[in-house]
Formats: C-alpha cells, structure tokens, sequence
C-alpha cells in the first residue's frame, strides 16, 4: 500500500505518522519533505500530484498555526481521484470542508496511531 502524506514541513509529525504505518507490512510512505523536490522552480507540485496519483491513500495533518492551503489542495485532488483520505486536525476546531473530503477525522496522531494499530491487529480492510 502507498500513502502520502500532506502537510507542511515544521515538525517530527510524518515520522510519528510512519512509525505507525510500520505495523503493516508493505506500506511504504512518500513523504514529500524528503522524497519529492521542494524547491523554489514550484516543479514540486507536479511531482507531489504525481505521487498523490500512485497513492492508495493519503494522510493529511493541519495543526494549530498552519496554513493549509497547500495541504486542502492534496486532499481535494486525491477526494477527486476517489482516494481515501485519513485527516488528523489538531486546531481544536475541524475545518468543515476538509473533514468532508475525508474518509475519517482524528484529533491527534496519537488518535490516528491507535486506530491503525488496533485496525490492522484485528485485519480490517480500510474504510
């Protein structure tokens, strides 16, 4: 299974998010902050649709304090393209929108961690 992961550049979050896809075998993460090429050209952004068109599933991450209008436009592409989207906001209050494009909304990754773990203990298929 490959995931994206979508979300801005500012902490350990996408480590905290892999350490939990760990638990199942074969899914690999592209994480755009160290697998894509984020410069200044803006070529990055065909190359993160591009990835997000080999996903089969994207995690999405907006804590309080970020911008997320290139995170919205990830999870709109990939909500187009009929792909899931897992989004984890932390602001206290879940933007309306975003939770729609999304298949399920989680209020931490430590939330979105344990349900993974406990989902993939018990072999069900994803939502």
């Amino acid at each position: 299974m490959k995931v994206y992961l979508a979300g801005g550049f500012y902490s350990d979050w996408r480590e905290s998010v892999k350490d939990a896809l760990r638990s199942k075998p074969g899914t690999e993460a592209y994480d755009p902050e160290h697998d894509g090429s984020q410069h200044a050209s803006y070529a990055f952004v065909h190359g993160d649709l591009e990835a997000i068109d080999r996903a089969d599933l994207v995690i999405a991450y907006y804590p309080r304090g970020y911008d997320p209008a290139g995170m919205a436009a990830e999870m709109g592409y990939a909500a187009a393209l009929k792909i899931p989207v897992y989004y984890i906001d932390t602001t206290g209050v879940p933007d309306m929108f975003l939770t729609g494009l999304s298949k399920r909304l989680f209020t931490s990754i430590g939330v979105f961690a344990d349900w993974w773990k406990q989902r993939e203990e018990k072999g069900r298929p994803l939502p």
